[in-house]
């Protein structure tokens, strides 16, 4: 690292922290002062709102009280219509309710400013419950009324006749949008503007946290929000402010908004209040938009401190790294190699013997040079002659490669040849077997004959087989076995190696069990040929080891959770394979038994093919170890979605 660097790194962090120590704490302190003054003053405001909020709720309190004295509603002279002329008078007058309804002693309602719903049984309401037994209700938390398609609180009272007794019930219905009348002339303390300016935010929420009323969140009426819970939680519903942010999933995050919560306490005379909490929260951003510029204002200062002071630096960084700058720049030379260039620096202190070091350096180092130069040269020479030797193996390895290429192009036409010549004489054979196995239009055969023939007949399919497995196993090892894949239905390939395979398994008393577990609008990308022809190579493998009279076959057919690929088994109830030879069997020509007396024919050929055809589509086969009834073949092919499907 240069010394100007250094220099610049070490005096210009120490500028930078002090200006910004010094800001900061004259900031900080500013910041908190103006913080506490608005904070109390938010504090005043959201007292003094809740006490007109409880005097509000009082006079609707002295209302009912007043009804539920009134020698109107409990004189029985007075018709029911009388009566509710009366209380749409004092509707009017009052202007402070939705609707005002009258209830028999059964809970009925007999009456209502509005006509609706008469006739109704709230027997079992709260409000009517409280009401009969002789008490002043009014609803904690709003109720949405399905009649006037509005939330609202309902005030409850008895009617008493001259006798004291009760003879009814009279509610009030006071919208929750009356509320509003308490709340729209705040004034901010930061900035003397109405709250219709939205700068305050007001909720009225019950001591459960229900959202009673909001100001600036209408869908939150009678919901809760987490950030509401945890601020009346953690203040205990007491006169004091927290630091919350409401995000878009309701969650306190940081320092963004200012919040200071007032209980209604024991409310206001005969209204004991409902348990209510009025929380006032201003966005910071607004609250100390004056403080803001304030901190701008230093931090533009700072800047310019902070831009002179590396100025200054960067002077005096360049008197002292000159002639360090100029030393550098001739060992730079010496490092790409000019050895001839001389190292001049006219200096009487450490920078001047350092350069003098490094002339004598210089000199050595040249004449080192001369003699590396001269062993290049030597090596050269010999790695040119290397290089030719090298390039004739080229050549030779070039011409070998070729030969290669012919050798095998002639073992593709050899193999095809072969099979060629092989499968001519066998197709006439089976045919003339064919015709004498089952026509009659040259002669019948005794049962006798039929054996014979029968047995030439399979003898002849096997060798077909057999050339078929040789000609399959050689393509797959070349890579030119070729697949017509096509989008295929899961349920329509089983269904078709069922019928294949169901009439073979059945000649030898063998149960072919089916379990198919995809839904009938599963796919699979495919050759579906070379598919039937991994489940007749499995299942005929099982045929051949399952029980003569007790032979059991099951497949299962699944997908794997991630709907990635589709997995298919072939179970069986024979002897199994030994542990040992699991590994071995998908190897070209290999057989358990390899005695000249074994049970079971094969050419080792019919798992190598299911193998090779599996991994063209992307799948892997393999053997269930763990499974210990028999032999159990496993593989897997890759579901198509319905993207690959259209």
């Amino acid at each position: 690292m240069k010394i100007r660097t250094k220099l610049i790194i070490i005096l210009i962090p120490l500028v930078f922290l002090s200006i910004f120590l010094i800001s900061y704490i004259g900031i900080v302190n500013f910041t908190n002062s103006i913080r506490a003054e608005i904070i109390e003053e938010l504090k005043l405001i959201a007292i003094n709102l809740m006490d007109k909020l409880s005097r509000q709720m009082f006079e609707r309190t002295a209302d009912i009280t007043f009804l539920s004295n009134n020698n109107v509603l409990s004189n029985p002279n007075v018709t029911l219509s009388e009566k509710m002329n009366y209380l749409r008078s004092m509707e009017r007058a009052v202007k402070a309710y939705s609707s005002i309804s009258i209830y028999n002693n059964n809970g009925i309602k007999i009456g209502d400013t509005r006509n609706v719903l008469i006739g109704t049984n709230d027997s079992k309401q709260h409000f009517f419950q409280e009401a009969i037994k002789g008490e002043i209700y009014y609803s904690p938390t709003p109720t949405l009324s399905k009649s006037l398609n509005q939330y609202i609180i309902q005030f409850s009272a008895p009617i008493y006749n001259k006798d004291k007794e009760i003879q009814g019930v009279v509610v009030a219905n006071y919208p929750i949008n009356k509320i509003n009348d308490v709340f729209n002339k705040i004034v901010s303390p930061h900035a003397q503007t109405e709250s219709n300016s939205n700068s305050i935010n007001i909720d009225l929420v019950s001591k459960n946290g229900t959202i009673i009323f909001s100001n600036h969140d209408r869908k939150s009426i009678l919901h809760t929000k987490p950030e509401i819970q945890q601020l009346i939680s953690s203040n205990n519903v007491e006169n004091t402010y927290a630091l919350i942010n409401r995000d878009n999933n309701n969650s306190i995050i940081n320092a963004n908004e200012i919040s200071v919560s007032s209980s209604q306490g024991s409310g206001y005379l005969d209204y004991k209040g409902s348990g209510w909490i009025l929380i006032l929260s201003e966005k910071t951003a607004t609250i100390f938009s004056d403080i803001q510029r304030i901190v701008n204002q230093y931090i533009y200062i700072a800047a310019i401190i902070i831009i002179v002071s590396i100025i200054i630096i960067l002077l005096i960084a360049r008197n002292i790294s000159l002639p360090l700058s100029k030393l550098m720049k001739k060992v730079i030379e010496l490092g790409k190699g000019d050895y001839y260039s001389k190292i001049e620096i006219k200096s009487s202190d450490e920078i001047g013997e350092l350069a003098k070091k490094f002339e004598n350096m210089r000199k050595e180092i040249n004449k080192v040079n001369s003699n590396l130069n001269k062993l290049v040269e030597e090596r050269t020479s010999e790695l040119k002659e290397a290089n030719y030797y090298l390039t004739l193996k080229e050549e030779n390895l070039q011409k070998l490669n070729k030969e290669l290429i012919i050798a095998d192009v002639a073992k593709e036409e050899f193999m095809s040849m072969v099979s060629h010549e092989l499968k001519t004489p066998l197709v006439p054979a089976r045919g003339y077997l064919e015709m004498l196995l089952r026509q009659k239009k040259i002669g019948e055969l005794n049962e006798k004959q039929k054996k014979f023939m029968d047995i030439i007949y399979r003898n002849i399919l096997k060798v077909e087989y057999l050339v078929n497995d040789v000609l399959d196993v050689y393509k797959l090892d070349i890579g030119k076995l070729r697949f017509s894949k096509k989008v295929i239905n899961i349920r329509h390939l089983i269904d078709v190696i069922e019928n294949d395979l169901r009439l073979l398994t059945n000649e030898k008393n063998i149960k072919l069990n089916f379990e198919i577990l995809v839904d009938k609008n599963d796919y699979i990308f495919c050759d579906q040929k070379r598919i039937e022809q991994v489940f007749s190579n499995l299942i005929k493998n099982s045929i051949d080891f399952v029980p003569v009279h007790f032979g059991k076959i099951d497949i299962e057919v699944e997908i794997f959770s991630d709907k990635s690929f589709v997995k298919f088994s072939v179970k069986d109830n024979g002897p199994g394979i030994p542990v040992n030879e699991v590994y071995n069997l998908f190897q070209t020509f290999y057989q358990i038994d390899t005695s000249a007396t074994r049970k079971h024919g094969g050419t080792g050929l019919g798992l190598v093919i299911c193998k090779g055809i599996v991994e063209a589509h992307g799948g892997k086969i393999w053997i269930d170890k763990e499974y210990d009834k028999g032999a159990c073949f496993i593989f897997t092919l890759p579901l198509v979605n319905d993207k690959g499907r259209g």
